[in-house]
């Protein structure tokens, strides 16, 4: 049976208890497990945010680091949170597979096809750290890079929010859902769900945007088994 492969990018707050703000195991294990459930249907790369230690984009511009210094650090935070998740789905029985775009042999392996191609013949869990290696570009946009390099057939985006919204709706009461989107309409209406970037890389690729909430119980299960969960960028 030919596996359905998929990139799932997910915030780096999956490691933060929402009552304590404490770092917390409890949200990656809850992934873990769901990956192991659908292995026998799918195959998963990660991409991994580094928000919950830092974000060059809040942190670096109150400490006043210049813009570039600040991604750089932030992708550091991204290979952090990609230590931790490969050591937690190991101990849930989730062969994965660590990759860097910074250069850290000592930390994971450098990204080529060559690499991702022995990691999927495994059958791992391919998680990938460290952005795209290069400041100025955001982890969506790394998510449809990585998409596009293990030959997903969709991105699956896991955030806070339940879909896609005509405005944020955790600001606005009157945000309208939006189920299913064009590449055009997500770059005319500026829909900030993901970057400019990331939408015109998957609009040119024809590559299937999914966006729902990481934080619902079994959603990657909902994701794989129902094809109206979230709401849909193609």
């Amino acid at each position: 049976m030919n596996k359905k492969r998929i990139l799932l990018k997910v915030t780096g707050e999956i490691l933060i208890d929402k009552k304590t703000a404490l770092l917390c195991d409890k949200g990656v294990r809850f992934i873990a497990q769901q990956i192991k459930y659908l292995s026998e249907t799918h195959y998963f790369g990660i991409v991994i945010g580094g928000g919950n230690f830092f974000r060059g984009s809040k942190h670096g511009t109150k400490l006043g680091i210049t813009p570039s210094v600040g991604d750089q650090i932030g992708m550091l935070a991204t290979m952090m949170n990609g230590l931790i998740i490969k050591d937690l789905f190991e101990q849930e029985g989730v062969s994965a597979s660590l990759f860097c775009a910074v250069p850290a042999p000592e930390v994971g392996a450098p990204i080529s096809q060559q690499t991702i191609k022995t990691a999927l013949d495994k059958g791992n869990c391919l998680i990938f750290s460290g952005g795209t290696g290069n400041p100025f570009f955001t982890t969506d946009t790394t998510a449809i890079l990585r998409g596009l390099q293990i030959e997903a057939q969709e991105v699956w985006k896991g955030t806070h929010i339940d879909g896609i919204y005509t405005a944020d709706p955790r600001k606005d009461v009157h945000a309208q859902l939006l189920k299913h989107v064009t590449y055009q309409e997500a770059l005319k209406s500026e829909l900030r769900i993901m970057d400019a970037t990331a939408f015109a890389l998957a609009k040119e690729h024809h590559l299937k945007i999914r966006v729902f909430d990481i934080f619902k119980e079994n959603s990657l299960v909902y994701a794989a088994t129902h094809e109206d969960f979230g709401s849909t960028v193609e």
